[in-house]
């Protein structure tokens, strides 16, 4: 803490002349070869204005996006995705289905003990075109970004 004020109070006159401003009335204590003061300034003549524009610049028009382009192209992807995913939780019931006690009647259609091992090659091919169906989202939207379109991700 003493070191603290010791500190301050080296710095304290440092800090008092940091923050003095001048004025036109402190140019007589400086002989400033040239210096303007504010009547010189306003002795000088008025600059010229030019009256108007030199050249016409077209208004400018923004480039037009293809939004609905985009939206509707990542909408057919997200569908199709959407479906896929479905498929797979159809296949997922049907597993847990298969193991569950009702599994048994020999007299029914549905799927029996075992459905597992056959259905896990099928179930794994679903979630790898999900995975691509993934990725081509990831790509329109990139392009879309790049391209300045707002996409709804809803």
């Amino acid at each position: 803490m003493k070191g603290f004020v010791v500190l301050a109070v080296c710095f304290w006159p440092a800090a008092a002349l940091a923050q003095q401003t001048y004025t036109n009335a402190d140019l007589a204590k400086f002989q400033v070869p040239g210096a303007y003061t504010n009547e010189d300034l306003k002795r000088l003549a008025p600059l010229p204005m030019q009256k108007k524009a030199a050249a016409q610049v077209p208004p400018y028009e923004a480039p037009q996006v293809p939004t609905a382009a985009f939206q509707a192209h990542f909408d057919n992807v997200r569908s199709e995705r959407d479906l896929l995913l479905a498929e797979i939780q159809y296949e997922k019931d049907r597993v847990d289905f298969s193991e569950s006690a009702f599994a048994g009647d020999t007299r029914s259609f549905d799927v029996r003990l075992g459905y597992r091992s056959a259905a896990a090659v099928w179930i794994r091919d679903l979630e790898r075109r999900v995975a691509i169906y993934d990725a081509e989202l990831e790509a329109i939207s990139e392009r879309a970004r790049k391209a300045g379109a707002d996409l709804d991700h809803r």
